[in-house]
């Protein structure tokens, strides 16, 4: 922890940096134009309306948060067509899960590379400053121990 906090914390300060602003890496983020967004907007209104009918035909969610079924019609086709549906949104949910914590995973590993970028940038900075005075100091000392400018 005392290394990440001279790398991160005093150095910058010393060489008086900033962080670099995080750029918005995932693609499907990005809306490039008005009407790009638009269309996805309607595409989400779209899907939600239809989740929204299937609950409506039996598929229920009471206050624990679990799944209840209510048959509209007691006929076994509705029935094995509701259960059928209920498996399938838990398929669902059950993969959207799954992504959801591969992309908060993903996010934890972007993060720790984002660290080490500016670390490297940090090391860079202080080697150019290290190198830049070395070298001023040695030219310096070159030219004035020379005998012809002593004279």
């Amino acid at each position: 922890m005392q290394i990440r906090s001279v790398f991160l914390g005093w150095l910058p300060r010393l060489l008086l940096m900033k962080r670099p602003k995080p750029k918005l890496q995932r693609k499907g983020l990005l809306v490039n134009s008005k009407k790009e967004f638009e269309l996805k907007e309607r595409s989400s209104k779209s899907l939600l309306a239809n989740v929204l009918d299937i609950d409506e035909a039996g598929f229920r969610q009471n206050d624990a948060g679990t799944s209840n079924f209510v048959p509209p019609e007691e006929t076994p086709a509705t029935v094995r067509g509701c259960f059928a549906t209920q498996r399938e949104l838990s398929a669902i949910l059950r993969e959207l899960r799954y992504i959801t914590s591969r992309m908060k995973r993903e996010d934890k590993v972007n993060d720790i590379i984002a660290e080490w970028k500016y670390a490297a940038m940090v090391v860079d900075r202080m080697c150019l400053i290290l190198f830049t005075a070395f070298t001023v100091l040695s030219t310096c000392i070159c030219l004035f121990s020379a005998p012809h400018l002593i004279a």
